[in-house]
């Protein structure tokens, strides 16, 4: 039946036949045939491919001493966890130093200081020289300007005012 619905030549029949009775050495003629026909070398590929190849035997124990043995071509290092234990303490430490002293310079910064500078309190009120504004964003160079505007006698004066006294002695 697949002969009717599948013609082949004459050439290719005969090289198939050769084909299924040795895939390997089909004899000269079909080896000829072979290298112009491209189907016929696919089919005798495929027919190569179903061959039964016996298996290669493994001598007893081959497959159990395999790791061993692999294992023992392999250069000799030392294990991770020795290459790695002074980095990981390295780090550990500079992690423990970063965080101990961000701890301290934390705890300085908020600490309360023991004691605190403070000025003599004078016995008697000073006058302030000038008079505090109601304004709290006043421009000192109004005050600039009317300092030009005085008179040679009373800027005297008034520089008069602003030094401080003479300490006394007691």
């Amino acid at each position: 039946m697949t002969e009717a619905l599948l013609p082949l030549p004459d050439r290719c029949a005969q090289a198939l036949s050769a084909l299924q009775a040795d895939p390997i050495d089909p004899g000269a003629e079909a080896e000829r045939h072979l290298r112009t026909c491209r189907a016929c070398a696919e089919a005798r590929v495929a027919y190569l491919a179903q061959e039964e190849a016996p298996e290669a035997l493994a001598p007893a124990g081959y497959h159990e001493r395999l790791p061993d043995r692999i294992l023992a071509k392999l250069p000799a290092r030392a294990p991770l966890h020795r290459r790695l234990a002074p980095l990981t303490w390295a780090a550990a430490a500079a992690l423990l130093m970063a965080v101990g002293a961000g701890a301290f310079w934390a705890g300085r910064a908020n600490r309360a200081p023991l004691v605190e500078a403070a000025l003599p309190r004078p016995a008697e009120p000073v006058e302030a020289a000038t008079s505090v504004s109601d304004t709290p964003f006043h421009d000192r160079e109004e005050d600039a300007a009317q300092v030009q505007s005085l008179s040679p006698d009373e800027l005297k004066a008034l520089l008069k005012q602003l030094d401080p006294p003479p300490p006394s002695a007691r």
